[in-house]
Parts: C-alpha cells; structure tokens; sequence
C-alpha cells in the first residue's frame, strides 16, 4: 500500500506509546453469547475501544456503521462497560480510560485481542520474546482470562481464552471486522516475535498474492498482516472494517465529526480509507466483495 508521510505522520503520531489505564473494578461481560463451545487460536476475535468519551465515540460509529450499544455495571460511567453490535452480533466492546490528567487530548485507540489456549504461556512468551505486560493475565468477570502487551516495537495487543469460546470463524459481514495489520519498523523481525504466540505460519506478503510485508496463517486460513509503516510514527495494530462503499462510509464518517486521514484510494485490488474517529482513534475501511470471498 503506497501511503503519503505527510497524510499519515500527524494523524497517527497521537497514538499512545504506554499501557492503556482502565478503571479499577471494570465489568467484563462474555464475548459470545450465547456461548460457542469454539476457540480459534490465531484468530483476532474481539477489539475494545479504550476512550475518554464513550458517548461520543458510540454515537459516531453508530450513525457511520448502523452499530448498536448495550451497556452494563454499576452507575460509576467509569466502571460500566459498553458492547458493540452490528447486525446483532457482538464484535466489540468500548471502556473509559481512567486518566489523572483533565487534557482535552484525543488519544483513544483499538486494541485487538487474539485468541490464545494458555493466556499465561502467552505472557512467558511475551517476556522471553522481548515485550512489555501492560495488564497482567487474570480473570476478567465472565469473559475468561485476558492479558494486554505491548510488543518490542510498542504496539498494544491482547490476548484471551474465551470462557464462552470464540466468536464464528470466518470474515465478517459488511460493517463488522474484516483484517488486522501492524504497521512496524520491522516487519520481519516482529512476524517472529508474533509467530509463536499466535502458533501462526509466516507468509510473505501483507495479505495473499502481495511481495511487500509478511502476512501471519494458521490452518491456512490469513490471520494479520505486517507492514513497515510508512512514517516514523509509533508502531501500532490498524482494524480494518468492512463496508459496501468506501467513498460512502467516508463520507459519513465526515458528517458525523470524525477525520480523513487517507482518502479513499485502490489498494490490494479494493477501495480503502483510513480515518480518525472523534475521539481520535484510527480505524480503517475497505470494501469486500463475495467473488472474493469465494476465491478465497
């Protein structure tokens, strides 16, 4: 993918570098309900939006993806936790930050969470491999247990084994997730540290039939992809979401406050963008066809 440094180091130099700090007390509902009984190590299953502001941020994924809200806990905003739906099904969840400082800054990210079978063999792999534990694995409510990293580079990820078991494999449906790529210094060098953890093969290419970056397998099914990033800005996971029309999306996003970072352009044989939301998290979005799903 062919990005302008100048389109891109601004936007995304405002991605936290140090562990997210969430509230004392969070409730954790499950990740599948109703439980699946499956669990798809490799496979990123779940992403938490971590924010200041989870109503402005619902509101404007809402009105951009159709998705809808729940939320759970007690009256404290800061303990309560919101899931994502899109379609009626689960995909995500959103949580407050819990920041000492009053700053307008908008520094909220995604963080995606693979799914591992031995959260703690993870976290030992992690330390070994020459990351940082950010959230110590443990138990989190009825979720199951879940840990949070950050890999050599500084990028921010989880891991968990689902009490419920994992969401359906496959790719999701328009307006749901649909890949997950590193942007990093060194893309070689982080498949490495990521192949392990993840018990993925290391494929080149950032996705099937490319000679750039490496893309990570498991069961032969793609899993994530790893590119060099294309400005010195702090590594980091981008989520990708599918939708029927990029420029569309786009332009919703606009309208309801958030900001273009890379206008819509063709990339691996598809329409995709890259936006900020309003409360500055980076998301980006790329169309999908079903011919390619059967290719696939």
């Amino acid at each position: 993918m062919h990005i302008s440094r100048r389109k891109v180091i601004g936007a995304l130099s405002i991605l936290l570098t140090s562990g997210p700090a969430i509230a004392a007390g969070q409730w954790w509902p499950p990740i599948t309900d109703p439980p699946t009984g499956q669990h798809h190590p490799g496979r990123w299953v779940w992403a938490e939006l971590l924010t200041r502001d989870v109503g402005t941020a619902a509101e404007f994924y809402g009105r951009v993806f159709g998705w809808t809200f729940e939320t759970f806990g007690p009256a404290d905003d800061l303990k309560t936790y919101t899931v994502v739906s899109s379609g009626g099904v689960p995909i995500a969840g959103m949580v407050f930050i819990d920041r000492p400082d009053a700053s307008p800054a908008r520094d909220a990210r995604w963080v995606g969470l693979m799914s591992v079978p031995d959260v703690d063999a993870a976290a030992r792999q992690v330390d070994k491999a020459g990351g940082r534990t950010l959230v110590a694995p443990g138990k989190l409510g009825e979720r199951g247990r879940a840990a949070v990293f950050a890999d050599p580079e500084g990028a921010v990820f989880g891991v968990i084994h689902s009490a419920t078991g994992d969401p359906e494999d496959g790719i999701g449906a328009e307006n749901q997730w649909l890949w997950i790529e590193l942007w990093a210094d060194d893309p070689a060098k982080m498949a490495s540290f990521y192949q392990p953890l993840g018990g993925y093969e290391v494929i080149q290419g950032a996705v099937p039939g490319e000679i750039s970056g490496v893309h990570l397998t498991r069961d032969g099914a793609p899993r994530a992809g790893i590119l060099h990033k294309p400005a010195p800005v702090p590594s980091t996971w981008l989520p990708y979401i599918r939708v029927a029309s990029v420029p569309d999306t786009v332009a919703r996003a606009q309208a309801a406050g958030g900001k273009v970072v890379i206008e819509p352009m063709r990339a691996r044989g598809t329409n995709v963008a890259l936006i900020l939301d309003p409360t500055g998290a980076p998301i980006a979005v790329a169309e999908w066809s079903r011919s390619r799903e059967v290719a696939k």
